[in-house]
């Protein structure tokens, strides 16, 4: 399955997301929660659109982003 860009990019920026929530405290984990907050309900959307315009069901969209996240570097 050929995944968007978009959704590995969501899907990294998920990942960065909960990085910076968990090396920060006090106010700081406060906004960086809300930032992965915001990023995983944007990546949940994203994936929940591809899989209708495919019909490829949710949760094997879900799989095959997570795979190619972690198999495609990230582009500078």
């Amino acid at each position: 399955m050929e995944i968007p860009r978009r959704l590995i990019d969501l899907r990294r920026a998920v990942e960065a997301a909960d990085n910076r929530y968990r090396s920060n405290s006090g106010e700081n984990a406060t906004v960086a929660l809300a930032v992965w907050s915001d990023a995983t309900a944007a990546l949940a959307h994203g994936i929940a659109a591809h899989a209708d315009e495919t019909g490829v069901s949710y949760r094997e969209v879900q799989s095959a982003v997570e795979r190619a996240a972690r198999l495609r570097a990230p582009v500078d």
